[in-house]
């Protein structure tokens, strides 16, 4: 991981973490918050604000590919529209409308489980042993 895309990850999994969204790496390595219908990732740091419709201030932008939701997305108070294709779009919003923008796209939540008592670990070993061997 290169020292800008370990900041991004850090950046993006800071404002994630309260609502427990999932964030992965993309093809590129960059992190990505997915969904059922589209993804968010980070669109500009604060810092670098050469192109960035929201100046000076951390941005997020969201893409998707389903044009039903196009007018959704542009009804959240605070998304802007970045740019829009026929079939797909891209907009920039800021961290605080991210829990609007994932409900829209479904973004996935990372799995919060209870720890396993020492007993049930037990169990659940002793059942895939046994599954394991039969076959």
């Amino acid at each position: 991981m290169t020292v800008e895309t370990r900041a991004a990850f850090e950046q993006l999994r800071g404002i994630a973490r309260p609502l427990r969204l999932r964030v992965i790496a993309d093809s590129d390595g960059f992190p990505i918050i997915p969904g059922r219908y589209g993804q968010i990732e980070r669109f500009c740091d604060g810092l670098n604000c050469w192109s960035c419709p929201l100046p000076g201030q951390v941005a997020l932008a969201v893409y998707t590919d389903h044009r039903r939701l196009f007018e959704k997305l542009w009804a959240v108070p605070g998304v802007k529209r970045h740019q829009a294709g026929d079939n797909e779009m891209r907009a920039t919003f800021l961290p605080d409308c991210i829990e609007q923008v994932s409900t829209l796209i479904k973004a996935r939540r990372r799995r919060m489980g209870r720890p396993l008592s020492p007993e049930a670990a037990k169990n659940l070993r002793g059942s895939r042993v046994g599954a394991t061997s039969a076959t």
